[in-house]
């Protein structure tokens, strides 16, 4: 027996309204936001049936339907409707601004990652200001349509910080247009799409929880934290990351390109040079005795042009892929992220909130305490003062924090030899 077809239209996800082809006639019969507004579908079915009942009768006109559809949508709207697409109007332009971005993502320039939060940002703007010429976009419509966001934010739909998120994507959009000469002079408060937000309480892990999290991984697992194989995780990847994310200030990103030729096992000390993987800051860390330890077993029987970390089938950790339209696309992976989370739950309990971020952020934080600047060049920031054009970055500075916070955070019991400098080798 055939089931019973509960919808008498077909909603058209597209154009938003239900639709359905009568006697060779494609009927549109209503605009409808989602397909789920039963007062939209009801006013669609009672339109459907009207112009069923012309077209049985032989008096329907297509061509008049047409026109009236068209008085109707722009009384809705209040102002006159442009039927024609124009080339000039936001939503067109948009799309040209994520397919100059996607070019960036090609050569390397941003991370597929950014492009699709850019995409994501300016969804409402481009939903408000559809079908408006960019040149026509006025103070007075920035303003109204900050009155507008401001009311999400009052709703509870988007929090206070992404609102800010969404205005600096906007700004950004508007620059744009500015340089392609799509737009003579911007609007002057487009500056006033801002927010002001409070300071968030920075999170760190101090010497004894970090001993915690390491002792935890040592530990065979709880029944409950078992993979689906009833198996024990394998987490040397894991601790191989926390110690990167410690020793070297490393993302997520950093340990999955990190390859075997820059892990420089025969220098004295032994070190790790790698340029920033967001931003292309080279950047030159000393190896702790541990991080060799463990980077010397992943690097083993590898060719020199091979990811130190992949996944067990193969991938690295934080993967990329190209379309069918040789688009580079992904790089957005937690598959580190979801494991430390869970390790610190069973270590500390469920409310704790801290993320593998903070293990670079109790490193910086260590830095500047030590020397106030140098967390600079543990993090691979650019450095944009006047004196970077005349000096090398202070990396014997840096070489002697780490020293120290190798044995401050429990590594190692003492410094190690050529770490103390000539004074001391001398003694």
């Amino acid at each position: 027996m055939a089931k019973k077809r509960n919808w008498i239209l077909t909603y058209h996800k597209a154009r938003k309204c239900w639709r359905k082809q009568y006697r060779g006639i494609l009927i549109y019969c209503g605009y409808a936001a989602t397909k789920t507004d039963r007062d939209a579908y009801r006013a669609a079915v009672a339109e459907f049936n009207r112009r069923k009942a012309e077209i049985d009768a032989g008096i329907y006109d297509k061509e008049a339907a047409r026109l009236q559809k068209a008085v109707d949508r722009a009384a809705k709207r209040k102002k006159p409707v442009d039927l024609r697409w124009s080339k000039t109007q936001v939503a067109p332009l948009v799309k040209r601004f994520l397919e100059h971005k996607q070019g960036e993502v090609n050569t390397g320039k941003i991370t597929p990652t950014r492009l699709k939060d850019l995409k994501h940002r300016l969804e409402h703007f481009k939903e408000y200001f559809k079908t408006t010429k960019i040149k026509d976009i006025s103070e007075r419509d920035i303003t109204k349509f900050q009155i507008a966001q401001s009311k999400r934010v009052a709703a509870g739909s988007i929090t206070n910080s992404s609102l800010g998120q969404d205005y600096k994507a906007i700004r950004q959009f508007f620059k744009w247009c500015w340089k392609n000469r799509l737009l003579k002079e911007r609007p002057r408060n487009l500056d006033e799409l801002s927010v002001t937000l409070k300071r968030k309480k920075l999170q760190f892990f101090s010497p004894k929880d970090i001993q915690k999290l390491f002792d935890s991984l040592g530990k065979d697992l709880p029944v409950q934290w078992e993979n689906r194989n009833n198996e024990q995780t394998d987490y040397s990847i894991l601790k191989a990351t926390m110690i990167l994310a410690l020793n070297c200030g490393y993302t997520q990103q950093d340990v999955s390109t990190l390859t075997v030729d820059e892990c420089k096992f025969k220098s004295r000390p032994p070190r790790i040079l790698k340029n920033r993987s967001k931003t292309d800051v080279p950047m030159n860390h000393l190896m702790w005795k541990q991080t060799k330890e463990l980077l010397q077993e992943f690097c083993h029987g590898k060719d020199s042009t091979d990811l130190v970390f992949t996944r067990a089938d193969g991938r690295p950790l934080v993967p990329f892929t190209v379309d069918k339209n040789g688009n580079v696309t992904g790089g957005r992976s937690d598959y580190l992220g979801n494991k430390f989370r869970r390790l610190v739950f069973r270590t500390f309990g469920d409310d704790d909130t801290r993320r593998l971020r903070e293990l670079r952020r109790t490193g910086a934080n260590y830095c500047r305490k030590r020397i106030n600047g140098i967390e600079k060049l543990y993090l691979g920031h650019i450095d944009g003062s006047m004196s970077a054009l005349y000096a090398d970055p202070p990396q014997k500075m840096l070489d002697s924090v780490l020293c120290f916070m190798e044995k401050d955070f429990g590594f190692i019991d003492n410094l190690q030899p050529y770490y103390r400098g000539a004074k001391s080798r001398k003694k």
